[in-house]
């Protein structure tokens, strides 16, 4: 009876988990199959398959595996055994039967008679299943496309093309056969010409860049916008996106990107206000935002900035006869990549310079000296870079999109930069200018009176989004006023600090590393006037009337301001981020904190870190340790250095590299992967001791043991943003993994950050 009693509690576990797995939508069917044998076996592309007995570790082969421990994992497998049996069972009774004397009817059938629904269903399918790839407006392969605008019909009705032009296409083909031809007699002069008389193709003009024709209720035009909201803030106005919302498998009807609401900056963006709670048909009779903007407004989002002209945006801060300080952006997951070289020569060496290191809320924490560690870091980065002789009067670590020392950093800039001029914002794409732009938007740097006029920055990852020049006037910091934001300051530490322990008491008790995000908020201490006083409202509602969005600069109010001014982004030359598709993009930039992957690695084996990086270790000892921190999408092979080249080609056209995408087209656009040498010695088993840098997708810790010395070879498409940075800028990340994975190369992810 007792035995009887474990066997049925047993079976209820396992029935308990299925249903919990159910639950939360973990779906096991696309990762194993059953063989003809009855096994159970993983679901994998046939090409990695045949390549598995090479693959020393495979991300793509591990995330397919059950890991819900081993009674749950049997338990799945009889489930899905039950399942396919039935489906077998129901198919044997349900399927109809019929005479054998029917096949003496196949003649009498019309053989030509159209079948029309089985057409128009095949040809829907198809239309939903394949979607083109789509490319950065900005990049390389941009410069082939040609994009016409149209005007079909007296009304406006715009139709957006963005064909390959055959002419462009015939070129860009020759200069990649001669470019990748191993023929030594072809004159490098002919693929250099051949390179010239691409650059040289005129690009058509695209409609301006401004956005004063934009209303702040744009979403009203649209009939599937809900205006009888309660929300007033000003998101319900320019509309929020939604991350955790999938992308539609809908094309635009006007771009024919796929809609979604994910991100404001990749094609197809729709607020979350208007795409949820629309179904399929619905989305078939929408455009996304920017189509919308064109359309009715004559206004694109897009704004792309040469790195050749960059150089003549920045020289008018030293141009200008007020003076003006620079808040020089940096992403801190990406540098020295995103520091722009020569920058002293262009904006001048006694220019006042705030440098800004953002996205720290991405980085985990790995010792009780992690904010000074990369504050050390990023100047070391800084004067590597050419900037050590700069005017730079303060150093900030900041989330713009959290909020973390944002309002440390106004502070900052109230007390050292007070009101002598203007502010100008700076930094490669990607670095969070417009994210931080919005932030400042919100607090006590922008003058009360304009909150509620500016519009807002277009928050993007995507790089030449940023439209120019935008701006917001300063608050004048007198001192009746700091004084009573620093009341509000210190009414807030305490609450700060309480919420503080409490995400720490969590991150302990569920191990969830997100909860280790460093995030504050960013508070008002004077309120908007846009409800108290007339003449604002008066004068608001005059600009509406006139088709001025935004404020009258020549009023009183702002006649003699200060302004915080949004500039462009550029490309940075080390940035390998023009080379991607819109999808691969939103794979390769990380959106919540990083959980570092740790690995053993021997010398004769070769790392991936998806399609865009790959690191050899030539010499060494009998092993290391290294350490991936990168976006988690972005999976992480190890092989033998001997087979690398052909399993990196083979991996290439399947899944299991992520990016670049399994496609043809995409991959005759892809570059070839080009090295660095460098060469280090170990400080300890529990600290790295250098970052390999491997330009936008993410950078690898080496952790040899102490005092061996070890050589590497580092990979990226084109050689772009190889670095060497020491010290490593988490050197204790090390000591936070997990147990060894069983007879793998891979280690638990563990602990992660530093909890005391």
């Amino acid at each position: 009876m007792h035995a009887n009693n474990r066997f049925l509690s047993l079976r209820l576990w396992r029935n308990r988990n299925l249903i919990s797995i159910r639950r939360y939508g973990i779906d096991v069917t696309d990762r194993i199959k059953v063989d003809e044998d009855g096994n159970i076996k993983l679901r994998l592309d046939p090409k990695v398959e045949a390549l598995q007995e090479k693959l020393i570790y495979c991300d793509y082969i591990d995330r397919k595996r059950l890991k819900y421990g081993y009674g749950t994992n049997k338990a799945i497998e009889i489930a899905i055994k039950n399942e396919l049996e039935k489906e077998r069972l129901h198919k044997i009774v349900q399927e109809p039967t019929f005479s054998i004397a029917l096949k003496y009817l196949k003649n009498d059938v019309d053989k030509n008679e159209p079948k029309a629904e089985k057409v128009v269903d095949e040809v829907e399918e198809v239309i939903e299943t394949s979607t083109k790839p789509i490319y950065m407006p900005y990049s390389t392969t941009d410069q082939f496309k040609s994009v016409k605008i149209e005007d079909k019909n007296e009304d406006n009705n715009i139709q957006l093309n963005t064909p390959l032009d055959e002419r462009y296409k015939k070129l860009y083909e020759s200069y990649l056969l001669a470019k990748e031809s191993d023929d030594t007699t072809t004159p490098r002069k002919n693929v250099e010409d051949l390179k010239t008389r691409i650059l040289r193709i005129e690009k058509r003009k695209r409609p301006t860049d401004s956005i004063t024709n934009v209303p702040e209720d744009w979403m009203k035009d649209y009939e599937q916008f809900n205006d009888f909201s309660e929300d007033e803030s000003w998101e319900s106005y320019y509309g929020t996106s939604n991350p955790d919302v999938p992308v539609s498998s809908i094309p635009c009807g006007g771009c024919g990107a796929l809609l979604q609401c994910q991100d404001s900056a990749i094609p197809g963006y729709l607020p979350s206000e208007l795409f949820t709670g629309l179904n399929n048909l619905d989305l078939k009779n929408i455009i996304c935002q920017r189509c919308h903007f064109m359309k009715h407004y004559n206004t694109t989002l897009e704004v792309t900035v040469p790195p050749e002209t960059y150089p003549e945006i920045l020289s008018n801060i030293k141009l200008k006869k007020k003076r003006a300080a620079v808040i020089l952006m940096i992403d801190l997951t990406d540098f020295p990549c995103s520091i722009w070289p020569d920058l002293p020569k262009i904006i001048g060496k006694y220019t006042p310079i705030f440098v800004v290191g953002n996205k720290v809320d991405l980085l985990p924490k790995d010792c009780p000296r992690f904010l000074e560690n990369i504050e050390n870091s990023l100047v070391s980065a800084l004067k590597e870079s050419g900037l050590g002789s700069i005017n730079i009067k303060h150093v900030a670590l900041i989330s713009g999109k959290t909020g973390y020392g944002v309002e440390r950093f106004i502070n900052k800039l109230h007390q050292i930069w007070e009101y002598k001029g203007d502010v100008y914002m700076i930094g490669c794409t990607n670095v969070g200018k417009s994210t931080l732009f919005n932030a400042l938007l919100q607090s006590d740097y922008c003058k009360v009176q304009a909150v509620d006029l500016i519009q807002r920055a277009t928050i993007s990852p995507w790089p030449g989004t940023t439209l120019n020049l935008l701006k917001f006037p300063i608050l004048n910091p007198l001192r009746w006023r700091l004084y009573q934001r620093t009341l509000r300051r210190k009414a807030e530490e305490l609450r700060e600090q309480a919420e503080i322990q409490m995400r720490k008491c969590e991150l302990i008790a569920k191990r969830d590393v997100t909860l280790a995000t460093l995030q504050e908020r960013i508070g008002r201490t004077f309120p908007t006037m846009m409800s108290t006083n007339n003449n604002i409202l008066a004068a608001y509602e005059a600009s509406r009337s006139t088709g001025k969005f935004g404020i009258n600069e020549n009023s009183n109010i702002y006649k003699n301001s200060r302004w915080c001014y949004d500039t462009p982004g550029v490309i940075h030359p080390d940035q390998v981020l023009h080379l991607l598709t819109t999808e691969e993009l939103l794979l390769t930039l990380p959106k919540k904190i990083i959980s570092p992957r740790t690995f053993i690695f021997k010398p004769g084996q070769t790392m991936f870190l998806a399609g865009l990086g790959r690191i050899d270790l030539i010499s060494g000892p009998e092993f290391i340790r290294i350490t991936v921190f990168a976006s988690h999408p972005l999976p992480v092979t190890i092989c033998h250095t001997e087979n690398a080249d052909y399993i990196y080609n083979e991996l290439l056209h399947t899944e299991a590299l992520v990016v670049p995408k399994n496609s043809l087209e995409r991959l005759k656009m892809w570059p070839k992967l080009e090295s660095k040498e460098f060469s280090m010695v170990g400080i300890s088993d529990d600290e790295s001791v250098a970052d390999v840098i491997l330009s936008s997708a993410g950078w690898v810790a080496m952790t040899p043991k102490e005092n061996a010395a070890i050589s590497v070879r580092a990979w990226t498409p084109e050689g772009r943003g190889i670095y060497l940075r020491k010290p490593a800028l988490l050197s204790k990340s090390i000591t936070h993994r997990g147990a060894r994975l069983k007879s793998r190369a891979a280690y638990k992810y563990g602990r992660q950050v530093y909890t005391k």
